[in-house]
């Protein structure tokens, strides 16, 4: 006898692919042009001395770009391994602010499924889903489009990193790379902007990381981007 779909199985299946196509579609910009930030990582890590193996498991175990960057930088100045830490979790503090927001789109899943949700998140998914679950409410929804986002973001900057492992050897370390950050997150605020909470928010963020590109390095772009939520977060409350 050949099973059928019955209606509940085609209005289940029907909106999680949806989502899947939704996420594709809204995420690709933003993973090209995670690339060369990838590249540039993955450049940065072969002229400090890391083999494919090390750099590619901070890659997994982080999935933070910037913070991955310093650690990177840190370890071929010879600093210690106390000091990466301190780095890592001080540019990673923002995800504190993160992890909030994936706890209110998912407040009816459980506990464990919130915890594995937090990992994957990085600077672009977080914003991405922001602005699309305003109008998704649906848990299955929101969760395959969060997934599909994270896994092509993460997919194409461990990626772009694993494909620099084989040229890195080739490239000087004045090529330019180090611009690559700050253009991904260019390309992430020029996005974002589609009314004057996001057009504020964007500027906002935008003079922070200039003003402080020259004094905290790769700490730049996480630090603007935490200043970009806390400024929409405090227009939020007073609208």
């Amino acid at each position: 006898m050949t099973a059928t779909a019955t209606p509940r199985d085609v209005v289940n299946v029907a909106p999680a692919a949806g989502a899947a196509r939704a996420a594709l579609q809204d995420t690709a910009p933003f993973a090209v042009a995670l690339v060369p930030f990838g590249f540039a990582v993955g450049v940065a890590a072969t002229h400090a001395g890391l083999s494919a193996t090390e750099n590619l498991a901070g890659a997994l175990v982080m999935l933070a770009g910037a913070a991955q960057l310093a650690v990177v930088e840190s370890i071929g100045r010879g600093e210690g391994i106390w000091l990466a830490v301190l780095v890592t979790l001080l540019i990673n503090l923002r995800f504190v602010l993160y992890g909030a927001g994936i706890a209110e789109w998912f407040a009816n899943a459980s506990r464990l499924q919130r915890l594995l949700l937090v990992f994957p998140v990085v600077d672009q998914s977080f914003m991405i889903c922001q602005q699309r679950f305003r109008s998704e409410a649906d848990l299955a929804w929101r969760r395959r489009y969060y997934l599909t986002t994270t896994a092509l973001l993460a997919g194409c900057f461990v990626g772009a990193q694993a494909l620099a492992l084989g040229f890195g050897d080739v490239l000087p370390d004045g090529a330019g790379l180090h611009l690559a950050a700050p253009l991904a997150f260019a390309g992430m605020l020029a996005k974002s902007v589609h009314g004057r909470t996001e057009l504020v928010v964007a500027t906002t963020a935008a003079i922070a990381l200039v003003v402080v590109a020259g004094t905290l390095g790769p700490a730049a772009l996480p630090a603007a981007v935490v200043v970009g939520v806390v400024t929409g977060a405090r227009m939020g409350r007073t609208s």
